[in-house]
């Protein structure tokens, strides 16, 4: 069995979220998900004897069997497995580049040799709208469908996905997955002439920026580079562009290029605080629209138009700088667009104002409180109740009827 397999899907995608559930105060009949536990790991683990825990950049070796979750079953799992790869050699992975899905990504972090876990692993977590289908065309996960899976480390080697550097020891708390951390930062172009590698300058913090560390660290290399460091702490970090901003680089608001396309990047880091609680998010923002890029297209959308459009969409969060929680969905892992046709209330209020007028080429952050977005009813487990949002969104193509 291939391990390209449990490739990531995107989470709950709003393809699915946003034309079933509707926007605003649309109150069509919607088509409800399959039954969703809250990502949890099962009793019964078997710790495992190694000396030290996996960790994210970690080669791991492990067995995984999934099963379809079924909710009357005291264990949860439906049957038969429809993945068992037990016969044969173990899947191999480096854990946390996204490699696998979420579920598994995280399940294996602090596994150690010989441990066993069992995760109930809603569908955002899993295999998405999109399904799991195998090599003969047979669909082993239907779309949306939460699932069950057993894994056992067998080996795990310890990379250095991320060479980094401490300048400064730091003596305070240490930053953990999902905590929230604040750094300054600055950002160099890698220039392998140079004996630090420190090539020309292209960003600065201009104050301390707050996230959610393993949960929307902006680049990969953030979040395997920062894990582990104490506050007070300063690290220099060598990311390699595919942890970094890959194939898309980088450009301001303006269309600047500021990374190139393919090119690594050195950051310097200072660990300045850590949450490891965060407090829950309350606060419903105003609604905005804000115009990133303005598009060069001839038609402005308007009711009746379909747009195409690539997407991210994340959970408001007023404790983080730029108010940019979990990332829940996005169109770019698939890199499929999303079409959606304006007038015909299929998608979120927040979706059908905050495009109106767009052209192609243009680019739009929307800020969407709660009652403009899916109000008092969570989305499966990846958008609770009464979650304002936040949407970036690139337009493709602007078609009229």
């Amino acid at each position: 069995m291939k391990n390209s397999m449990f490739k990531a899907i995107a989470t709950l995608a709003c393809a699915v979220a946003l034309t079933a559930c509707g926007g605003g105060s649309n109150n069509e009949t919607t088509t409800p998900l399959p039954p969703q536990p809250t990502y949890t790991m099962a009793a019964g683990e078997v710790v495992g004897t190694g000396p030290t825990a996996v960790a994210n950049g970690d080669l791991v070796s492990y067995y995984a069997t999934g099963y379809l979750y079924d909710e009357t079953k005291t264990d949860k799992k439906g049957t038969p497995a429809f993945i068992t790869p037990r016969a044969g050699a173990p899947l191999a992975v480096t854990v946390g580049v996204g490699a696998v899905i979420p579920g598994i990504d995280q399940g294996l972090v602090g596994m150690k040799v010989g441990g066993k876990r069992t995760w109930l692993i809603p569908a955002n977590m899993a295999f998405g709208p999109t399904g799991f289908t195998d090599a003969s065309g047979k669909v082993q996960v239907p779309a949306n469908t939460a699932v069950v899976f057993d894994l056992e480390v067998v080996s795990f080697t310890t990379l250095s996905l991320v060479p980094k550097t401490d300048t400064v020891i730091g003596t305070g708390a240490t930053a953990a997955t999902k905590n929230l951390v604040t750094i300054n930062y600055v950002g160099y172009l890698r220039d392998e002439s140079k004996a630090d590698k420190k090539g020309a300058r292209f960003e600065t913090s201009s104050a301390p920026f707050s996230f959610l560390l393993n949960v929307d660290s902006r680049i990969q290399g953030w979040d395997l580079g920062i894990l582990g460091m104490k506050v007070g702490g300063k690290r220099t970090l060598e990311i390699d562009s595919s942890l970094a901003w890959g194939k898309d680089g980088r450009k301001d608001n303006a269309g600047n290029v500021l990374v190139p396309a393919n090119t690594s990047v050195v950051y310097d880091i200072e660990l300045t605080a850590v949450n490891a609680t965060p407090p829950a998010q309350t606060t419903q923002p105003a609604y905005k629209v804000i115009d990133d890029v303005i598009g060069t297209g001839t038609l402005a959308a308007a009711k009746g138009h379909t747009l195409s459009v690539q997407y991210t969409g994340y959970l408001y969060n007023d404790n983080v700088t730029d108010k940019k929680g979990l990332r829940f969905d996005t169109s770019r892992i698939t890199g499929t667009p999303f079409s959606v046709k304006l007038g015909e209330n299929k998608v979120i209020q927040g979706w059908e104002t905050g495009l109106l007028g767009v052209k192609a080429g243009g680019k739009r952050t929307l800020i969407i409180p709660a009652d403009q977005a899916y109000g008092g009813n969570a989305q499966g487990s990846s958008i609770p109740a009464n979650a304002p949002l936040i949407f970036e969104i690139e337009v493709i193509s602007v078609t009229a009827p």
